[in-house]
């Protein structure tokens, strides 16, 4: 039913997502302003035709900017004024700072901790593990990985903060499958009781659908331009030796670690050596994702 709203804004770059809608423009002056409240108004007049009106109350401006005094421009949709707000940690979304990233893990274990606390509850009764286990994945995985590749930590404080809630799962799992708590004084180690119990830890699946993500951009199965146009090829020179194959794609330098472990920088490092077992331009997605997590899980 909205397949044509991005048609109708002409200037901007519109984003869907179910109900909600993302309008995003480079501002430079006070034209290219102009030009985001023309699409907004374009936008308004698209809903009232299709009778689809938008909760002003809900709708908020944000701006990107390095400039210390950034241009500040008063929008308006349907003759109400869009608030504006200072920092992304106002609209929801965690802000790449130590401060703001620690308080969204910490809002993700809460929410996850409750679920997982409900679903311990309700199944008491239900024997059969294949329930159990749908329960978990929808009410409590879903949001320990969701947009995951975005905010996706590499300090291991972090990622341990997430990893013991599923782990608290599957020892619980594991009791219900072969009857033995894998606790004290047992102390089965936590990959054990993983494998066990058929599942992976949360970090590999986090670097899987990193790379999984630019396996499908390069494949043509998603379109985002954008981070296509930084993914590189190697181009070998004349004289590299045939012995010596250089890697497929090329991982940008950083001096540190926020850089070195970032998103795209994990995920091409990881895919240079996924790309020395397979191709993956030809490779079908079975093949890919099997050697993509034995890459993950034993090499990387």
């Amino acid at each position: 039913m909205i397949n044509d709203l991005p048609e109708v804004v002409k200037n901007s770059k519109c984003l869907l997502f179910a109900d909600d809608l993302k309008l995003l423009l480079a501002v430079k002056d006070k034209s290219d302003c102009e030009l985001l409240q023309k699409d907004v108004n374009k936008v308004a007049d698209w809903g009232e035709k299709n009778n689809l009106f938008f909760n002003t109350t809900k709708c908020s401006l944000i701006s990107f900017s390095r400039n210390k005094r950034p241009l500040h421009y008063n929008y308006f949709l349907v003759n109400a004024a869009i608030k504006r707000v200072e920092t992304v940690r106002d609209l929801g979304v965690c802000l790449n700072t130590q401060l703001t990233f620690r308080d969204h893990i910490i809002n993700i274990c809460k929410k996850a901790y409750r679920n997982l606390g409900f679903v311990l509850r309700r199944i008491e009764g239900i024997n059969s593990i294949y329930v159990v286990k749908t329960l978990f994945n929808a009410l409590v995985r879903t949001h320990l990985e969701n947009n995951a590749i975005i905010w996706a930590p590499h300090e291991t404080k972090y990622s341990f903060m997430l990893e013991r809630i599923q782990n608290k799962f599957t020892r619980f799992l594991y009791l219900r499958l072969y009857g033995v708590y894998p606790f004290y004084p047992l102390m089965y180690p936590t990959l054990f009781v993983l494998g066990m119990v058929g599942y992976n830890n949360l970090a590999s699946r986090r670097k899987f659908a990193l790379v999984s993500y630019l396996f499908k951009l390069l494949r043509g199965k998603l379109l985002n331009p954008g981070v296509l146009a930084e993914i590189k090829l190697n181009v070998p020179a004349n004289f590299v030796l045939r012995r010596r194959q250089p890697p497929m794609f090329v991982v940008p330098y950083g001096r540190t670690n926020l850089l070195n472990k970032a998103p795209m920088t994990q995920a091409l490092r990881t895919l240079n050596k996924i790309c020395e077992q397979i191709d993956i331009f030809i490779c079908t997605v079975t093949e890919f994702t099997r050697t993509s997590y034995y890459i993950i899980c034993y090499n990387d």
